[in-house]
């Protein structure tokens, strides 16, 4: 871009030379920036970039080549309003990420991965299923202890999910040996990279192998999700250089957790520890209807710090208040209002979906409600498919318990026999059982096989964990 002779003067009035990584806009803001320059546009100098690059290094390599230039491109130049955005949404999320990372002894400029996933958004959910900040599909949430049901996703609360992401980086990095190749597999999953890893003539913790060798053997998107990445450091590093300020910030609010056994209105608690509603719906976004189901048992609700002696002193009407309110949010998934009941003293049997069954129906069979089998069986809806196995809970004098019981009794010794036949058919395979720090490429080099029999004698699939004490087969 060629600018004027007058904005040069003020650019060199500020001090902006742009001749290293150290130039900076001190503190500018749109009150004091002089009017020319509120929608200036600095010109992207490749040299500039990279030098900015070498001085933001710390344990996350910054690579630069023209991939990471047009990325840059994309925040500095042509998304300058998106930037901004995210730019605001930092200053409430950036000072949780920090403290969980620093917990985990993990790098810093990790936050800026959740800019990448999702926008800074708790809620973001992708084509693909993954929700939250970090982007989890169902089963890896699972995985990490991510609960979700019809009232609650713990993918999208604000700590858990960091602390699950913290986790799930630490074991890809321990695999890899390489924080980019780490960042790929959250993308794409370490069996992808893997292959590209092997594809390329190397092994995980190879210091000749990084994203760069494996680049061409990757998912497209992978391919752009660490450019990406590096992008975000830059310009989160350097957006007063390109004129980019964030004008609203949100403001992060210090918080603190209560862990109820009960029915919770968040409106009604707002109200009554007195703070605006947004504050408890901005630290809890995970509660989908903006409440605690009954039947949550010690679960924690989180509020802004300030309040922490108000609510101790006053724990027992502000809950109270809290659980007479309102539970008209929640019928829509119960419209009878029924709280799931308790699986104590009760017998679990397991129900074969027949084709053409409906869950209503088979509840009714059994005198249970629908609402209990979705709790019960851990279901997202209420579709259900032929052959799936259900678990339902009735009285222990139930007739369907006792005949639970009468084929279990039957079914003894024929166990009894197909164990010994599973024994003997069994020696045809060779199980391995994983240790602390394996992974499938290694797995495969010492039993002189490969990644992809390995992911299909175990039925490995998407963004599969190997966890230490874990049975593989693998020899066939």
């Amino acid at each position: 871009m060629v600018y004027s002779k007058k904005i040069t003067g003020f650019l060199l009035g500020l001090g902006i030379s742009f001749l290293s990584c150290f130039d900076a806009v001190a503190d500018p803001t749109k009150d004091t920036l002089h009017p020319e320059l509120k929608n200036y546009v600095p010109t992207l100098h490749p040299e500039i970039v990279e030098d900015r690059l070498k001085c933001l290094q710390k344990d996350v390599k910054l690579t630069y080549n023209k991939e990471i230039l047009n990325h840059i491109n994309f925040y500095a130049v042509k998304q300058r309003n998106y930037t901004k955005t995210i730019i605001e949404r930092s200053s409430f999320y950036f000072p949780i990420f920090e403290e969980i990372l620093k917990k985990h002894n993990m790098p810093d400029e990790i936050k800026y991965l959740s800019i990448v996933e999702s926008a800074l958004k708790p809620r973001a959910a992708s084509w693909a299923a993954a929700v939250g900040l970090w982007q989890f599909i169902p089963g890896t949430g699972k995985q990490y202890d991510l609960q979700q049901d019809h009232y609650i996703d713990e993918r999208m609360d604000i700590y858990k999910s960091t602390e699950a992401a913290c986790k799930y980086l630490k074991y890809l990095h321990n695999m890899f040996g390489d924080w980019q190749l780490a960042l790929a597999s959250y993308n794409c999953g370490e069996g992808r990279v893997l292959q590209a890893v092997r594809m390329a003539g190397g092994k995980p913790h190879d210091k000749n192998i990084d994203f760069w060798k494996v680049y061409k053997y990757l998912p497209q998107e992978t391919r752009s999700y660490v450019p990406a990445f590096i992008a975000v450091n830059y310009i989160m590093n350097y957006s007063n250089e390109h004129f980019i300020f964030g004008e609203d910030m949100q403001v992060h609010i210090p918080s603190d957790t209560i862990h109820v056994n009960q029915f919770v209105n968040i409106e009604e608690f707002a109200k009554q520890i007195d703070v605006p509603k947004e504050h408890l719906e901005q630290l809890n976004p995970h509660l989908k209807k903006n409440a605690i189901p009954a039947y949550k048992r010690n679960y924690p609700l989180r509020y802004p710090s300030h309040k922490k002696e108000h609510l101790a002193t006053n724990r027992h009407a502000i809950l109270s208040a809290s659980n007479r309110a309102s539970r008209r949010e929640m019928l829509y998934v119960t419209p009878e209002n029924i709280v799931p009941s308790t699986t104590e003293g009760k017998t679990k049997i397991i129900h074969t979906v027949q084709y053409g069954e409906s869950l209503p129906s088979i509840a009714n069979k059994y005198g249970v409600s629908a609402w209990n089998m979705q709790t019960w069986n851990n279901m997202q809806s209420v579709m259900i498919h032929p052959n799936q196995a259900l678990a339902v809970w009735v009285l222990p004098n139930s007739p369907f318990a006792k005949m639970q019981n009468n084929n279990a009794n039957n079914n003894v010794a024929k166990n009894n026999v197909n164990n010994n036949v599973a024994k003997v058919a069994s020696n045809n395979n060779k199980v391995h059982i994983i240790q602390s720090g394996d992974n499938l490429w290694d797995i495969s080099s010492k039993y002189n096989t490969t990644v992809d029999n390995l992911k299909k004698w175990n039925k490995l699939y998407g963004n599969f964990m190997l966890m230490p004490g874990q049975k593989i087969i693998v020899k066939q």
